[in-house]
């Protein structure tokens, strides 16, 4: 079909002598826009988002990614008092790529953390969630309150370079240097001043975003607000009685669990992928130790695969392996010698920007990240190579100071310009939602925190005192928004569900393992099935199994719910370092997560 225009020579006014009056220029161009739109944007993407948008949504093209629609929508504060405001909400939409007639509705998607602002990590993850859920649905990303582009924003420091500051060299950064006995006295002793250490940092921040934030708007961050927030998405876009669909990974199963048992009137298809225990997230004190030990249960095992992986795929794939190796316990004794190496006497680096050190705890940090994300195997295991055969660590310093913050500049679009306190915002949520002390409850202190820490060691001695600091436990009686905002959520998550949600977990999970998943599916009963892979990674972060993708776009496209309670999906990659073309994880957000320019 060929689109005449008005800048044609053949249709021109000058070469016919035409004179065209003003009211017939624009009723042309008024016809002509719109027919452009639908052929730049083909006849099977649904033009809905752009022509029929409801009006308190003003979708336009993203500057980001034109095959997106970017909008905004202002929500009230607080649900239940009008006069406290509005809060605005940062969206994306990838229209789903059918005719309009097969169109199904909406997919809420939340990437996890919690401190992922959706939008942005949306226009490289929703295409291939928009292919994995069947091609039937808008996929709709949000900012979540304090995220992103949405305000108010927690921006607590002003910039990412003085909160770089805030946190250089400090445990922020490099988290626990384990003893190599943390048992005995002296080793406790080493572990207890740097708890000492962050809680000191975690009380200067705290009282920093109280005085930039106030309590009041921090307390409105929590997921119990995130899913009144959906509720109005779901109501502007597609009607008061429409069904909610949600895609949620990792932090974002807790948003899916407040949303099922919230709103089970209004759930509708309810993936989770990587789950975190509801009732833990909300009745267990921030600092307790009863959460991690849960979600790490698949850390080491994880850990031995990717050990054995390595051996396997040999030197030229893995070049922590030697020739002379007998099996992966060689590689294994290795980088707990490198490990035992640093915490005696962290390596200096001065190749990179910022000269600086690396100490054993960035090296642990290091290699939980890695283990989330297999695609990352390959990359991340040249920068630990590097630093064990040549002592060179400026490559893994480059990625552990990426990880934690990003201060490069970023382009301005509407007025919003990344700050790069990714930490902050995930305890505005996460302490959002925590358990508040009492008066006259004991607050934690750093002794008590670091004995719960090594009963955990006990049984998780690699990773058990590595998370804790990487997502800064321990701190939430010191946060100003918590126990600030709507009545928290706290339960029960057991509600009878009409569609029952389908729950995904992978063998090889470091931090959201299958037994984590197995407690959800039980709590849930027949509202609930279960989908397992056999693969390594962490939640959507892991490639996705052929059997696993076709369970979830029956399910999303043709509503069928699995017969059986659990669906088990068998293994598909051959290795995970010589076979990378068959990883099916989002290169693009692999690397973002991980501050890198690409994942290989």
């Amino acid at each position: 079909m060929v689109v005449m225009s008005t800048s044609d020579p053949t249709f021109s006014p000058k070469s016919s002598g035409m004179k065209v009056p003003a009211r017939l220029k624009i009723r042309i161009g008024l016809v002509i826009l719109p027919l452009c739109l639908w052929l730049y944007w083909g006849p099977f993407r649904s033009m809905k988002p752009l022509l029929l948008s409801a009006p308190r949504i003003n979708w336009q093209p993203c500057v980001e990614d034109a095959s997106f629609f970017c909008g905004y929508l202002d929500v009230p504060t607080d649900y239940d008092n009008p006069s406290a405001g509005t809060s605005r909400l940062r969206l994306t939409n990838y229209p789903a790529p059918c005719p309009q007639s097969e169109r199904l509705g909406i997919i809420l998607i939340n990437y996890g953390g919690p401190g992922v602002p959706g939008s942005e990590a949306s226009f490289d993850t929703a295409p291939r969630l928009s292919n994995l859920t069947g091609s039937r649905h808008d996929i709709i990303s949000f900012d979540q309150r304090g995220l992103g582009r949405s305000t108010p924003k927690v921006n607590c420091f002003g910039s990412a370079l003085k909160y770089e500051m805030f946190k250089t060299n400090t445990v922020f950064e490099t988290t626990f240097s384990v003893p190599k006995d943390p048992f005995s006295a002296a080793g406790r002793a080493v572990l207890i001043e740097q708890q000492k250490e962050a809680l000191a940092l975690e009380e200067a921040q705290g009282a920093l975003c109280a005085e930039t934030l106030g309590a009041k708007a921090l307390g409105f961050m929590s997921t119990t607000t995130t899913i009144y927030d959906m509720e109005e998405i779901s109501k502007v876009m597609e009607g008061e009685d429409a069904p909610l669909n949600f895609y949620g990974g990792s932090y974002g199963t807790i948003v899916g669990a407040y949303l099922a048992n919230m709103l089970p009137h209004k759930a509708g298809k309810i993936v989770i992928d990587g789950v975190v225990p509801g009732d833990a997230w909300s009745n267990e004190h921030y600092d307790s130790q009863v959460l991690l030990r849960l979600l790490l249960t698949d850390s080491e095992k994880t850990y031995q695969l990717y050990l054995s992986e390595c051996f396997e795929a040999g030197p030229e794939h893995c070049p922590l392996t030697h020739m002379e190796d007998k099996s992966a316990k060689d590689i294994e004794k290795r980088v707990d010698d490198f490990i035992d190496r640093v915490e005696a006497q962290p390596l200096r680096g001065v190749k990179y920007s910022r000269p600086g050190y690396l100490t054993s705890g960035g090296v642990r940090s290091s290699i939980f990240t890695m283990l989330q994300m297999p695609e990352a195997w390959p990359r991340i295991t040249q920068m630990l190579a590097a630093a064990i055969n040549n002592s060179d660590p400026a490559p893994l310093m480059a990625l552990i100071y990426r990880r934690y913050s990003d201060p490069s500049p970023t382009p301005q679009h509407d007025g919003y310009i990344e700050t790069g306190q990714g930490e902050l915002l995930r305890l505005a949520i996460f302490c959002g939602d925590a358990l508040p002390y009492v008066e006259g409850e004991q607050l934690p202190t750093a002794e008590s925190i670091v004995d719960d820490i090594l009963v955990t060691m006990k049984t998780l001695p690699r990773f058990g005192a590595t998370v804790h600091l990487m997502e800064q436990h321990g701190g939430c009686h010191l946060w100003p928004g918590t126990g600030a905002g709507p009545k928290r959520f706290t339960g029960p998550f057991n509600k009878t569900l009409t569609t029952p949600a389908l729950i995904v977990a992978n063998t090889h999970d470091p931090i959201t393992p299958y037994d984590s998943a197995k407690l959800v599916k039980n709590t849930m009963g027949d509202s609930a099935r279960l989908l397992v892979q056999d693969v390594a990674g962490h939640s959507y972060l892991a490639p996705t199994t052929s059997c696993a993708a076709r369970v979830i776009s029956n399910y999303f496209a043709k509503g069928v719910i699995p017969e059986d309670a659990e669906t088990f999906c068998k293994r598909e990659i051959g290795n995970y370092f010589t076979d990378t073309s068959a990883l099916q994880a989002n290169p693009k957000l692999v690397a973002g997560l991980l501050g890198l320019k690409d994942s290989r």
